[in-house]
């Protein structure tokens, strides 16, 4: 069995691929660019952009089974219809995507609601994998300020989230991609607990022993400095957007789903922030 697995340089692709090819399964990493990366020794590599249908088609050829990870642009609706339409004409048994949770109470959830349609209508045999927000992102997009200002920004307000860590979202992919019986399924995938950024503040304040803060803007502010930043008008409304759906507690339930999987409960946001404690630790300049 040949299992290609798209995005393979992602937050989740790569992992995805890491714990995957941990199994011992045949593998295919699709890339934008082969010549960037650096992927495991044994694994096949193929450069893949899903707006020239050509190169997945040449992806695909041996194929039995796709991990499906579209870009977190405004385009992911459009891209990802192009991919399905390459995949139903080949020969795969279970096309796995990388979905999110909250259904169209959101936009990018959304998005991946009308790309779930799509795939529905195309009669292909699925797997839906519907994750809440990544507790990585907390250092994507936080870590910068909290160790400069010993600080981090949003406009969830109180809102609490059931955020995912990334290794659990890929621990699951790894056995859908690897085992029988979850065609024609949907699984919610979250972390075991609920908690605000205050919440997370505290506990980041108790590891680095030293005061974080959270601090809660006004929508308007935090989209103003997300695009001075640098980040695009549609992901800066999206992110906004995303902000409102957690203030509003729509990301707060916690599934079983993960458990399911593994056997015991997932990763907690105080076993992540451990393991990755060194992203949120100052680091003073050498004196000359």
């Amino acid at each position: 069995m040949m299992i290609l697995i798209t995005g393979a340089s992602g937050n989740v692709g790569r992992e995805v691929l890491k714990q995957t090819a941990q199994t011992g399964a045949k593998i295919r990493a699709a890339y934008q660019d082969v010549g960037k990366v650096n992927a495991p020794s044994g694994i096949e590599v193929a450069t893949v952009d899903f707006g020239q249908p050509e190169t997945l088609k040449v992806a695909l050829q041996g194929v039995d089974r796709v991990f499906l990870v579209g870009p977190p642009t405004a385009r992911l609706p459009s891209l990802e219809q192009k991919a399905v339409d390459v995949i139903k004409h080949s020969n795969i048994q279970q096309l796995v995507k990388l979905s999110a949770m909250g259904g169209r109470d959101s936009t990018f959830p959304r998005q991946h609601a009308e790309s779930e349609d799509y795939i529905l209508s195309t009669g292909i045999p699925y797997t839906f994998l519907r994750p809440n927000g990544f507790m990585q992102n907390l250092i994507n997009y936080s870590a910068g300020t909290i160790n400069a200002q010993n600080a981090f920004y949003g406009s969830e307000g109180d809102g609490k989230v059931s955020h995912i860590d990334v290794r659990d979202i890929a621990a699951v992919a790894a056995k859908v991609l690897t085992e029988d019986g979850h065609v024609g399924k949907a699984y919610t995938l979250t972390g075991p607990e609920s908690l605000s950024n205050a919440q997370i503040a505290e506990i980041l304040s108790d590891l680095l022993d030293r005061k974080i803060n959270f601090v809660n803007l006004a929508p308007e502010q935090l989209k103003q400095a997300l695009l001075a930043a640098g980040v695009p008008e549609w992901n800066a409304n999206a992110l906004i957007d995303l902000q409102r759906f957690y203030r509003e507690g729509k990301a707060a339930n916690a599934t079983q789903d993960v458990e399911w999987f593994l056997g015991g409960k997932g990763i907690n946001y105080n076993q992540f922030l451990r393991d990755y404690r060194a992203a949120f630790e100052v680091r003073q300049e050498a004196t000359r």
